[in-house]
């Protein structure tokens, strides 16, 4: 049946939006024996883009791709697709762009901790603030310790031995958030403690630490305590 000329406009802006749109997996490769076909796989966050060139060995005209732009609410019924990107690319590709499809389009909680991480580190304390209180995925990214130790080195240019220590018994974001009198105290006392190690001398007893904290009037305290 063919299309009347609102039907084969409003297909060429549906293929245009799923091919614009963001890529969030792509594969290539060739067919599986006997035949050699080359395969393309995108999948977007509008839909599924499936191409195949059949490769032969005579020459003649050029040979223009087989297509199936799918959107991305067609994808699970499209027995087709589905078929095609199984022969090609195997059962484990074909869950995984019915997985892309059919999932809720929050991309940016399933990137991978390294590179969250690092997004995070780019930002203020207030926005840390809003980040964890979006969801469980990012207050766990904003309590990681190796982002607390990036903005530590932000803020502070000098770093030991003895401050990597304290980082390990005390965590970075306790230290971050130390007021430099009470770092001094930590130090020397840390100090003290190897002398007195290396020196086989037994330590006099010392009262129980408490939690790192600011004084209350410090700004800081609330960065911390809601994080």
């Amino acid at each position: 049946m063919e299309l009347s000329q609102e039907e084969r406009e409003l297909e060429k802006k549906r293929r245009r939006l799923i091919l614009n749109a963001w890529v969030l997996f792509e594969i290539t490769g060739q067919s599986p024996p006997p035949k050699k076909d080359y395969c393309q796989l995108i999948v977007t966050t509008e839909g599924v883009v499936f191409r195949r060139w059949e490769i032969v060995l005579r020459k003649g005209a050029p040979i223009y791709p087989l297509e199936n732009i799918v959107s991305r609410v067609d994808v699970p019924d499209d027995e087709r697709l589905l078929s095609d990107v199984e022969r090609h690319f195997g059962k484990n590709i074909k869950d995984q762009v019915i997985h892309l499809s059919t999932e809720s389009q929050d991309f940016i909680s399933k990137l991978p901790d390294k590179i969250l991480i690092r997004i995070a580190s780019f930002l203020s304390l207030e926005d840390l603030i809003a980040l964890a209180h979006t969801c469980r995925t990012f207050r766990r990214i904003c309590l990681v310790d190796s982002l607390w130790k990036t903005i530590y080195l932000s803020h502070n240019r000098t770093l030991n031995p003895a401050i990597e220590q304290l980082a390990e018994e005390y965590s970075w974001r306790k230290l971050f958030f130390t007021n430099k009198l009470k770092l001094q105290m930590l130090l020397s006392r840390q100090r003290s403690q190897i002398f007195l190690t290396n020196a086989n001398i037994p330590p006099a007893p010392q009262p129980a630490t408490q939690e790192l904290k600011k004084p209350n009037a410090a700004p800081e305290v609330m960065v911390q305590q809601e994080l």
